[in-house]
């Protein structure tokens, strides 16, 4: 009896998974952001109007320094950030 409920709750929730996927559940939310709600629609792609500023030289207020992580197949090289 026991076994039989576990299996009815995992296919109950894997067929919650598919139908989330088929975008049966309105799922939408409103997004806050710093300084008011925004209007966005967002279909697999994000577009962004303006640039944000990083300063890489200092993260979460301490030193930071590149690291080479690794190259790629193609030869391109991809470095780490790293805080000291």
């Amino acid at each position: 009896m026991f076994n039989k409920a576990i299996l009815v709750f995992i296919a109950i929730g894997i067929w919650i998974l598919v139908l989330q996927n088929f975008n049966v559940f309105d799922n939408r939310k409103d997004v806050y952001v710093r300084g008011g709600y925004i209007n966005a629609d967002v279909n697999g792609r994000v577009s962004v109007d303006n640039t944000v500023d990083v300063n890489i030289d200092k993260v979460l207020g301490r030193p930071a320094a590149a690291y080479r992580a690794y190259t790629n197949e193609y030869g391109q090289q991809h470095n780490a950030l790293g805080v000291r």
